[in-house]
């Protein structure tokens, strides 16, 4: 394959495990168990009633990653505005659900803001990368979510200098499973669709849009979410170096 379109987070990066454990680690400090999944509901609840979310859901940008964007990006000012009372609310639901001390609900809010900044990779994102381009393929990184934190796991994962193109949802207005930010990709290299695949995890999103725009579809299976039979990919894996053998 000449050129590979890959996602970001749970594919590459770490996402989904970070925020479970800097929530869990919260919890204990004020004696509450559960609060990664009374946060997650909490946010994903009140994240549909705000106006943003119809746009938001367009781009691909959840909840959980509205907890601790910092919405720097011009154009996102009344986000930014919006957040730390968003995040506060959040808390305090969760907190009050779980019967814990909902006035440390704003102390708990800045403290996920602040500690969720950590990007590590997959162990085997590295060796999948490299092996890439020693095969002289091109690559694109294809990622929903905000322009700043989107950069911002990009820098702070080393990958900056990774990729030959980048492909941010909320920069070019278009979020994956549409398959236009795929052609976007195609046509940056002058390449076809047989020629290209890309590797996600995320089957309604990185698959469907995979199928959409004629690529094959591999889905890195990371155990967060459940096989669907509507997208069904070309290749199933639960290391990304095993789609090295399957796409060549």
């Amino acid at each position: 394959m000449r050129l590979w379109i890959l996602d970001l987070d749970d594919t590459l990066l770490q996402d989904h495990a970070v925020s479970r454990e800097v929530l869990e680690a919260l919890g204990e400090e004020v004696g509450v168990h559960g609060l990664f999944p009374a946060v997650k509901e909490k946010a994903e609840a009140l994240f549909r009633e705000s106006p943003f979310h119809p746009w938001a859901e367009a781009i691909g940008h959840s909840a959980l990653e509205a907890l601790w964007a910092r919405y720097s990006t011009p154009g996102l000012e009344a986000l930014a505005a919006w957040a730390p009372r968003f995040r506060k609310g959040v808390f305090a639901e969760a907190l009050k659900a779980l019967g814990g001390p909902v006035e440390r609900a704003e102390a708990l809010a800045e403290a996920f803001f602040q500690r969720r900044r950590r990007y590590p990779l997959f162990p085997e994102t590295e060796a999948f990368l490299k092996a890439l381009k020693a095969r002289g393929a091109h690559l694109a990184l294809l990622t929903n979510g905000v322009p700043d934190l989107q950069r911002e796991k990009l820098v702070g994962a080393g990958l900056q200098e990774a990729f030959d193109l980048v492909l941010v949802s909320g920069e070019i207005g278009l979020g994956k499973p549409d398959p236009r930010p795929f052609r976007m990709a195609l046509c940056a290299f002058g390449v076809g669709p047989e020629e290209a695949v890309m590797v996600g995890d995320n089957p309604e999103r990185d698959i469907q849009g995979a199928l959409r725009a004629g690529v094959r579809a591999v889905w890195v299976d990371r155990g967060y979410r459940p096989f669907d039979p509507r997208f069904p990919p070309h290749q199933r894996v639960e290391n990304l170096l095993e789609a090295l053998s399957g796409a060549v």
